[in-house]
């Protein structure tokens, strides 16, 4: 049984802004913002509402990273707490739902352009250009050259 979340104290602070290119760089800890975890879950919530515990099962993502990739999705207003189920458990389960409209990733002629489209008309675009591949100089492919808001279409 699914109740809504309870309407009681102030309303919370306001999400700052989505900023996509956010979501292709990396965090404090070296980890990319929407790795398979991440995009996994985003998937899932964009066909149905479920708890923490549903994706971590039907998606095979283990329960600890789960709720990391949650609390930064939230974090970055790509999903949102969606109520709570508490048939047949000691305490109430959150439900998560996915804000994501839509989400696309483009790559060609050295760019990859990331279009992020929320359920509330918040629109982002990010290009990020990347060198030519070095290719035979058996050296890695060096960093982005430049991170470049792309204009809203």
């Amino acid at each position: 049984m699914a109740i809504p979340p309870p309407v009681t104290g102030p309303s919370p602070p306001a999400r700052p802004r989505l900023v996509a290119e956010e979501l292709l760089l990396y965090d404090n800890d070296g980890q990319s913002l929407l790795d398979d975890h991440a995009l996994r879950i985003l998937i899932a919530l964009h066909q149905e509402t479920l708890t923490a515990q549903e994706i971590s099962q039907r998606y095979r993502i283990p329960i600890a990273p789960c709720y990391r990739r949650i609390r930064r999705l939230v974090s970055l207003g790509l999903i949102s707490e969606a109520g709570y189920v508490t048939e047949g458990r000691r305490r109430p389960a959150h439900l998560y739902k996915s804000e994501v409209d839509k989400f696309t990733i483009a790559y060609g002629s050295g760019e990859m352009t990331l279009h992020l489209l929320l359920r509330n008309g918040t629109s982002a675009t990010t290009v990020v250009r990347f060198p030519p591949d070095l290719g035979a100089s058996g050296t890695a492919a060096p960093a982005p050259l430049d991170t470049a808001p792309h204009p809203n279409a």
